[in-house]
């Protein structure tokens, strides 16, 4: 059973998950909604050294209807030709929307003419656009039935191109923009809520894993801020060799650390080792690849190196997830703990980057923008979500397995400890025998010795006392005696062997002692035994060291708890001082081994000792 604090804390990291989802579910139900206008045909052609002019002649470009245009792996740039228009009745702002805020170079040309309007694009720096957003944003007012032909220069020549261009009024543009920002949100929220969960497990359990999944979601997130553009627009807007290879670069540092994940959460100890080695041979790859890009400057890398690169990672990231799933589905076949929520949280993202994929690939769903712009979004949602209960299980086992162990090692070292109270036990018996039957008989002849010395010859004032002496060390014998072994314990009781002990007391010494005792607790022997001690050495410090006249014993219980109190009226004592002296030293391991507290008040007026005792503790 986990323990009350664990129990609520899962507890609230599964509402807080299950919220998640629900909400996960919501945005993709939005995403899927009519989001705006229809798309935008136009015409491309790949830039083969044509002038402008001979840009805005060609007649034999490519005519794109369904608004998207993806030529992949591009060695070229592009030539894109479309016409604007206005078809209301008055003047309006409109904006042409690119939905990829990464190209290179973008030049603008209008209506025939050779002259470019603007230029931007990752190659420059973020203030030179002529709308300051993440995305590529070109403004045109257009008054009314006013129509313009636009030609686009679009370079991203060795990389990934996907275009799909929208022409939107000033209200269709804030609305959509309204929309993106709120999953741009939620999703950036989402994450830095896992982030800190995930930092709490690296805490809680002092595993690499944990540490590699906060690092995982940190370089996500890093990811996804540079992949919407939000990096260029507000963390480094003018260092645009950064902006080029940051995506790039991210993704081998979110590779590197998911598989750290894996490998960490599943050593391929006994389950799928030839897959776990390759999967650290990836791992090692791309930390050198890693290693390698961080001092290459992306401008001047060739087309034929980017593109080469590009394959190379595509194809691995294929290679590399297929193995991550394969090896999880060992683990999961072989009843790996846990490893159901990484495999599904693995299909989960996969699901998407597949729709993705397809996508990009020309392939229509019906679906519109904001589910392909997001979806990576979505995708990680669910897969962190899954895996982030696999951590909240994994760490409450963990401490219930530590809280297991330290209960083991508490019952074990009590064991010991309660070996040892019966080691000396014995000892003291054993002393108690000596002293009673072997130098209590010597004694005992020696006095009947000195009194029949006594008779044959008159008394004279040394035989007197020393017959006095030898009574007195028969009594002293006696009393160590039974000081070490308690008269009929096991027979009368505490209550009751603590009254003979205390009645004896007042017989042989000039105090007189209240006694009072009510508890209705079950004590087991030892630790009536061990209460027995307590009180005894508190009442002969008292007999020995306070001349005090009056003492009060009181021994009672409330709810779980024994509480024993000692008073007397003596002369009181240095605490600081008589705190290491041996009998309250002894005091204070038997109180400590029974998990009890000790406190003394002590002044000129006497001395307090109030000890409690957690009855259920000791029993345990």
């Amino acid at each position: 059973m986990l323990s009350p604090k664990l129990h609520l804390l899962f507890r609230r990291t599964f509402l807080t998950v299950s919220r998640h989802l629900w909400l996960l579910i919501l945005l993709i139900f939005v995403a899927c909604q009519n989001g705006g206008k229809e798309p935008l045909p136009f015409n491309a052609s790949p830039n083969l050294g044509q002038t402008v002019k001979e840009a805005w002649a060609a007649t034999d470009s490519i005519l794109i209807t369904n608004g998207l245009f993806n030529p992949g792996i591009t060695r070229y740039s592009w030539w894109i030709k479309t016409k604007i228009s206005n078809p209301g009745l008055e003047t309006e702002l409109f904006f042409l929307v690119f939905n990829n805020p990464h190209i290179n170079r973008l030049e603008v040309y209008v209506n025939g003419s050779e002259s470019v309007i603007f230029t931007m694009g990752d190659r420059f720096p973020f203030h030179q656009r002529p709308y300051q957003d993440r995305d590529f944003v070109i403004p045109f007012a257009l008054e009314s039935g006013e129509s313009r032909d636009v030609l686009l220069l679009t370079d991203k020549a060795g990389e990934t191109l996907l275009l799909e261009p929208q022409l939107l009024n000033e209200g269709d543009f804030w609305q959509k923009r309204t929309r993106e920002n709120l999953l741009v949100g939620l999703l950036v929220g989402w994450l830095l809520i896992i982030f800190l969960f995930a930092v709490f497990y690296a805490w809680e359990l002092k595993e690499w894993s944990a540490l590699f999944y906060a690092l995982y979601i940190m370089s996500t997130l890093i990811w996804f801020v540079s992949h919407w553009g939000l990096g260029f627009q507000f963390l480094w807007p003018e260092n645009v060799e950064w902006t080029g290879k940051s995506r790039p670069y991210l993704n081998l540092v979110t590779n590197i650390f998911f598989l750290g994940v894996i490998l960490s959460f599943f050593p391929p100890k006994k389950h799928g080792k030839i897959i776990g080695i390759i999967l650290w041979v990836f791992l090692i790859v791309q930390s050198i690849l890693l290693f390698q890009s961080s001092f290459e400057n992306e401008i001047k890398v060739s087309i034929s190196s980017k593109m080469i690169f590009l394959y190379f990672t595509f194809f691995a990231s294929i290679l590399m997830t297929l193995l991550v799933l394969w090896y999880l589905i060992i683990q999961w076949r072989a009843k790996v703990p846990y490893a159901g929520f990484y495999l599904a949280g693995v299909l989960f993202l996969l699901f998407f980057n597949v729709i993705l994929q397809l996508h990009q690939s020309g392939v229509d769903l019906g679906l519109p923008y904001f589910f392909f712009s997001f979806g990576s979004g979505f995708g990680l949602m669910g897969e962190t979500t899954l895996i982030t209960i696999a951590f909240a299980k994994r760490a409450a086992s963990f401490k219930e397995e530590k809280e297991q162990l330290a209960l083991e090692m508490l019952v074990q070292e009590k064991k010991v400890a309660d070996q040892l109270i019966q080691v000396q036990e014995d000892e003291r018996s054993r002393l108690a025998r000596d002293l009673h039957d072997s130098i209590g008989g010597m004694l005992s002849s020696i006095y009947l010795k000195a009194d029949k010395i006594e008779k044959m010859s008159h008394p004279t004032e040394e035989t007197t006392q020393l017959k006095l002496l030898i009574k007195q060390s028969i009594e002293e014998a006696r009393g160590l005696s039974h000081n070490l072994t308690p008269p009929h314990l096991d027979e009368l009781g505490l209550e009751k062997a603590l009254h003979n002990l205390i009645q004896s007391v007042t017989e042989q010494n000039n105090i007189k002692v209240k006694y009072y005792f009510k508890v209705k607790l079950s004590l087991t022997k030892p630790l009536e035994l061990m209460l027995y001690r307590i009180c005894s050495e508190l009442l002969y410090n008292i007999i020995k060291h306070a001349n005090a006249q009056e003492a009060l014993v009181q021994l009672t219980s409330e709810d779980q708890t024994l509480e024993i109190i000692l008073e007397d009226d003596g002369k009181g004592m240095d605490t600081q001082k008589k705190i290491q002296g041996i009998g309250l030293k002894n005091i204070r391991e038997r109180v400590n081994y029974l998990k009890g507290d000790l406190h003394i008040d002590s002044n000129e007026n006497g001395t307090t000792v109030i000890i409690h005792v957690p009855i259920k503790s000791s029993k345990e």
